[in-house]
């Protein structure tokens, strides 16, 4: 439930951009510092969450994201000025990194059959599928889009205050970790090149999503209602494509399935650019959903339980390098072609692909092995 309200925080943010344009009187490339206010944020805090908070432990971590998202909340429901609102966007940031570190590291603490990290991301796909979807209903019905913002006021609320009086997250604690500890872990052989596709992955989801309300709205001339619409739509089958990755990964492994989301994703651009069709908007959705749940789970399966926490940790701020890097590249390009600009997801997914063989080889020649924990429990 904490992944669906990060969500709803997070995803209202490319669904009202270009309603921020137009309130704001921002161009496009203008717009771009909007997601990248917020993943510079997002970096910053996940660094500091891998390396120095470990002693506060899960819960109270937990309690801490829950209250900056209330800040959050607080200040883009209230903001009348561009700066009063660039300071929300911020902590909406910190709150989305944050949140993802402490609630993907919970998660990793269970047992290994409780471990179905598609059914986890799914919730956050079920946030993408409300948020725009309320703000279509808002924006049709002419009321201000402040009002998802109270809503959420009132749901970090709810979630501190019961967190608080429950013992249903428990306070686990481990050293604090030097920075140079923290950045050991990336000389591991699969762990690099992993950190490298999420941060392409995640910087191509990110712009992908960023800029379709411009590119349905500009380029393919559909209102923005509807481009909400199509986004929550696009989130429908998002979710419904992490919740069988479990049954396709059981089938045919996590490096084969994440190919073929891959190649999903490549096929579903290149059609959309050339025949200007939604519908393979739509189903760019089925391709991008699996990799990073199951790249997370693959990373995290072959490392020590003390280390998983510091993964999550650099893994999100690595991800919240690739949107700064490939959402504002998108920006910039899309002020003068929108099309254009979604040749950078196509280019980030050539790479990925070839990450995807890289690793799978590694995996024939015996240099990647599980973690002794998931051996002794499968």
């Amino acid at each position: 439930m904490q992944m669906l309200l990060i969500a709803l925080i997070a995803i209202s943010i490319p669904a009202l951009i270009t309603t921020f344009q137009k309130e704001y009187n921002l161009s496009i490339a203008q717009s771009s510092i909007i997601p990248i206010i917020g993943t510079i944020g997002g970096f910053i805090t996940n660094l500091i969450i891998a390396t120095l908070s470990a002693k506060m432990g899960l819960k109270r971590l937990n309690l801490y994201f829950l209250s900056i998202g209330l800040i959050a909340s607080t200040m883009l429901a209230l903001a009348n000025n561009i700066y009063f609102f660039l300071v929300g966007i911020l902590l909406v940031g910190i709150t989305t990194a944050f949140g993802l570190t402490n609630t993907s590291t919970i998660f990793a603490h269970l047992d290994i059959k409780y471990q179905n990290y598609g059914l986890f991301h799914a919730f956050f796909g079920i946030g993408g599928i409300f948020a725009p979807a309320i703000i279509s209903y808002l924006l049709l019905k002419n009321i201000a889009y402040n009002y998802i913002y109270y809503f959420l006021m009132i749901a970090f609320t709810a979630f501190i205050a019961f967190v608080a009086f429950s013992d249903l997250i428990e306070n686990r604690k481990y050293e604090n970790i030097k920075l140079k500890k923290a950045f050991g872990i990336i000389k591991k052989r699969f762990v690099l090149p992993v950190l490298i596709l999420i941060s392409i992955q995640a910087g191509s989801e990110q712009g992908i999503v960023t800029w379709s309300g411009n590119l349905f709205n500009n380029v393919l001339n559909y209102s923005l209602e509807s481009a909400s619409m199509f986004l929550s739509v696009y989130w429908i089958l998002f979710t419904l494509s992490r919740l069988l990755i479990q049954f396709v990964e059981n089938k045919i492994g996590k490096l084969n399935t994440s190919k073929l989301s891959i190649i999903l994703v490549l096929s579903s651009i290149t059609l959309l650019l050339l025949t200007n069709n939604p519908l393979f908007f739509l189903l760019l959705a089925m391709g991008t959903a699996p990799v990073f749940p199951l790249m997370q789970k693959y990373t995290a399966q072959k490392l020590p339980e003390q280390e998983v926490g510091l993964f999550n940790g650099i893994a999100f701020a690595f991800a919240s390098m690739g949107n700064v890097v490939i959402t504002g590249s998108m920006g910039f390009v899309a002020e003068m072609n929108l099309k254009l600009s979604y040749m950078i997801p196509i280019l980030g997914a050539l790479i990925i692909l070839a990450i995807l063989f890289y690793l799978s080889k590694m995996k024939k020649t015996g240099m990647i092995k599980v973690s002794p924990k998931y051996i002794k429990k499968s």
